[in-house]
Parts: structure tokens; C-alpha cells; sequence
């Protein structure tokens, strides 16, 4: 094959798939327009927010810009981990299958050339689709937050609008990431095409995860706890370890969750039970790709808890406006990280259908009753999502222990904006894992089963 054939491969490789195939081009495509959609807003009331501070119009403006660039800055920073992970795993639709059918291929002479080829194409149509659909969206998007008002004033589309540079970048970027996360999960293909034939079981996860995610807390603490360092380089440091400590989450989070699959395990007493927690301690990876979302929106909660307490007001006009915008943006941080979080696990719960659905449909036909089967994918999601939501919660108050105490703690409306947040987090996810459960009605009723 040459270059040529590969692109025209294509095409053909993704009609084979069938109406499941048509199926997971969808959820990416909707996956990469939600993530696109939400990263060029928040880059637009960032950019905002930065063109107020160099042009200020009201005195507010000249005295507080800086300090509102500088949250907005944190919130883009609470963001944009969720976001690239949402955009991520709708690169990784359908792996199980893909890697079937290219490792078939593999089988059959293609090179790993060949294969990454493919599989890149195919993803980078899917991001690029998912971009142009997102930037519609974004523009669409635009009056609805020109509702809200910062600054005692509401933002105009104009001060809003990324521009078109930005616009031609995402549509560059988004295909990349869609790209990049392809062929990262290629790898076993390439390395191994008889072992995907075989579905060889992937290496356990190590507890070198929680080592690093321990070294990147303890770092964070310590760095909080320096009251002598520069304001500037002090926010530099604080917003470069939270950073690294939501990329730790996700190499952490997996490793988690095998745990809780063993101790499932050894705890189970009937056959629902049983399965989840086979499948948990199976593939902890494919479970985090579900709650991992809720995971991070949590952490963003347990930050974000102190704010209720920091936008008290005193009585000031001008502090009053601070403290109502902090606590307006707190929230609305909040929504849409928890709105991705939703958005991710409905995806994830209707691909991991998709990926099992030989094994699905095979059970069926041995006789399974289907009421199992629900069973089994509630129970698969639920006691890891009530772990990981707290545990995340948890992990954020430990982290801002230095600069907060336990004041979102002890505050009634700290305590209130967190408990509210992981108790509708949950709701939300949990409705989205629902949505897939006519799609797994589908499988079990298709008496045919595929070999992929």
C-alpha cells in the first residue's frame, strides 16, 4: 500500500463498521463540538477579560483588571484539563473495535505505517468535524453569555469573540489532539496485532501512580504554605502545581480504581456484583474514561468550596461587585465543568457498550436475562463514581489546607455549594450513563453477532 490507498482505505474501513461504526463517529463527532465549543468561551472571556483590564472604561476596571485577569486565568486552568480530557476519549471511541479491524489488517500484510495512517485519518476527519460543528455552536453560544453580567456590566459579542485566528487554530488543534490520542491507542496494534485478535488482557497499573500524585500534592502544600515569595510568582507556582496535580488525576485515577475492583471482588455476593467487579478490576481504565469526568469537576468543587466564604462583602460597593462576580464565576466554572463531566460519561457508557458488544451479544444468546445486564452497568458505575467524586472533593480541600484552613468546611455555604455540587454531579452523570441503555438494548436484540 502507498499513501494513496491508505487515505482511500479510509473511508471504506469506517462504512465496514455498520451502523455501530456510525454510531461512535457520531458520539466523537458530538464529543469534539461540545469540548470545541466550551474551549474557544472560555477563551473568549478570558481574552475579555483582558482586553477590559488593558482598555478599562470604569474605575473598577482600572483598579481590580489584574486581579479579575488573574481569575479568569484560574478558571481557564480549572477547565481546560476536563476539557482535553473529554476530547481525548472521544479520540479513543470505538478502540476496541478499531483495533480489531486494523490489526486484522496487520494480520494481513499492512505495515504499522499503514495502520497508524489509517486510524490518524480517521480521527482527524472526526476532530475536524467536530471543530467546524463546535465553532458553530461557540457563535451560537455567544448571547447567551453576553447575559452575564462581570464588572457591573454585561460582555459584548465583540469583547467575546476569539477572533479568526483562534478559530483557524482550533480547527488545527482539534484534529491534532484527535490525531495524537489515535495513536497513542494504537500502540498495541502496532507492537502486537495477534495479541488484539486475542484480546490479550493489557498489564496491571502500578503504585508508582500514587507516588507521583503524592510528591505533586506534598509539592503544592509546600508551595502554598511560602507566604514570603513574590505575589506574582507565587500565583505562577500555585497555578502551575494545580496543573499537574489534575494531570495526576488521571494517571492516578485508573490505579484507584483497580483497588476498589479487587476489594469489590472479594466482597461480592451475587452475580451482578460479581460481574461489575470483574470488569472494574479488568479494565479500570474504561470505568475512569466514564467517572473520571465527575473526578475532576469535583476537584474543581473542592477549590472552588472557599469561594462562598471569600465573597462575604463588607459593605463596599466596589467589593460587593468583586465578591457577587467571584461568586458568579465560581459558579459558572462549576456548571460547565460538571456539564463536561456529564457530557464525557454518557459517551464513555455508550462506547464501552459498543466495545462489548461480542461479548454482549454472546451472553445473550447463553441465556443472560437482560435485567443482568443493567444491573451489572449500574452497579459498574455507581460505587466508583460516589468514590471517585469524594475522594476527588477530598483531595482539593487536603491541598488548599495552607491557604484556606478549613474555612470551606466549617462555612454553612461552603459546605453547601459542595455538597450540592457532588450530589448533583452524580445526578447528572448517572442520567447520562442512562442514556445509553437503549443502545444496549440494541446489541442484546441482534441475534447476529459480529467477529469485532
Amino acid at each position: 500500500m502507498s499513501a494513496n490507498p491508505v487515505l482511500a482505505l479510509a473511508p471504506r474501513l469506517q462504512r465496514a463498521g455498520g451502523r455501530d461504526g456510525r454510531t461512535t463517529t457520531a458520539l466523537a463527532a458530538t464529543a469534539f463540538t461540545v469540548s470545541t465549543a466550551l474551549t474557544l468561551s472560555v477563551v473568549g472571556a478570558l481574552t475579555g477579560f483582558v482586553e477590559r483590564a488593558a482598555h478599562p472604561v470604569t474605575e473598577l476596571e482600572r483598579e481590580a483588571g489584574s486581579f479579575y485577569v488573574v481569575l479568569a486565568v484560574t478558571a481557564t486552568i480549572l477547565l481546560v484539563v476536563p476539557l482535553l480530557t473529554l476530547g481525548g476519549a472521544a479520540a479513543r471511541l470505538g478502540v476496541a473495535r478499531r483495533d480489531a479491524r486494523l490489526a486484522a489488517l496487520r494480520l494481513l500484510g499492512a505495515t504499522p505505517r499503514e495502520v497508524v495512517g489509517l486510524a490518524l485519518v480517521e480521527t482527524a476527519l472526526q476532530g475536524l468535524a467536530g471543530a467546524v460543528a463546535g465553532t458553530a455552536l461557540y457563535g451560537a453560544l455567544l448571547p447567551v453569555w453576553t447575559q452575564v453580567p462581570f464588572q457591573g456590566r454585561a460582555f459584548t459579542a465583540g469583547e467575546l469573540w476569539v477572533g479568526v485566528p483562534v478559530v483557524l487554530a482550533a480547527w488545527v488543534a482539534v484534529p491534532l489532539l484527535a490525531a495524537v490520542s489515535g495513536a497513542v491507542s494504537l500502540r498495541r496494534v502496532v507492537v502486537s496485532p495477534l495479541g488484539v485478535a486475542q484480546r490479550t488482557t493489557r498489564p496491571g497499573l502500578r503504585a508508582v501512580r500514587v507516588v507521583v500524585a503524592v510528591v505533586a500534592v506534598g509539592a503544592f502544600m509546600v508551595v502554598s504554605a511560602v507566604g514570603q515569595m513574590a505575589a506574582a510568582v507565587l500565583i505562577t507556582v500555585l497555578l502551575t502545581g494545580l496543573a499537574l496535580a489534575f494531570l495526576t488525576m488521571n494517571a492516578v485515577g485508573p490505579w484507584v480504581l483497580g483497588v476498589l475492583g479487587r476489594l469489590q471482588l472479594r466482597w461480592a455476593r451475587t452475580p451482578a456484583q460479581l460481574l461489575a467487579a470483574r470488569r472494574l478490576l479488568d479494565d479500570p481504565r474504561a470505568v475512569w474514561r466514564v467517572v473520571g469526568g465527575l473526578g475532576l469537576a469535583s476537584f474543581v468543587a473542592g477549590c472552588l468550596a472557599v469561594v462562598p466564604v471569600l465573597a462575604g462583602g463588607g459593605g463596599d460597593p466596589v467589593g460587593d461587585v468583586v465578591a457577587r462576580d467571584l461568586l458568579t464565576g465560581a459558579l459558572l466554572t462549576l456548571g460547565i465543568t460538571f456539564l463536561l463531566a456529564a457530557a464525557s460519561a454518557g459517551i464513555a457508557q455508550a462506547a464501552a457498550v459498543l466495545d462489548r458488544r461480542r461479548e454482549l451479544a454472546l451472553a445473550r444468546l447463553a441465556g443472560v436475562p437482560g435485567e443482568l445486564f443493567d444491573q451489572v452497568r449500574r452497579r459498574e458505575v455507581l460505587v466508583p463514581l460516589l468514590v471517585v467524586s469524594v475522594g476527588s472533593a477530598v483531595a482539593a480541600l487536603v491541598m488548599f489546607f495552607p491557604l484556606f484552613g478549613l474555612a470551606a468546611v466549617t462555612a454553612p455555604s461552603g459546605i453547601l455549594l459542595l455538597v450540592g455540587c457532588l450530589g448533583g454531579g452524580v445526578a447528572m452523570v448517572l442520567a447520562a450513563t442512562e442514556a445509553s441503555r437503549p443502545l444496549l438494548r440494541r446489541v442484546l436484540a441482534d441475534t447476529v453477532v459480529r467477529a469485532d
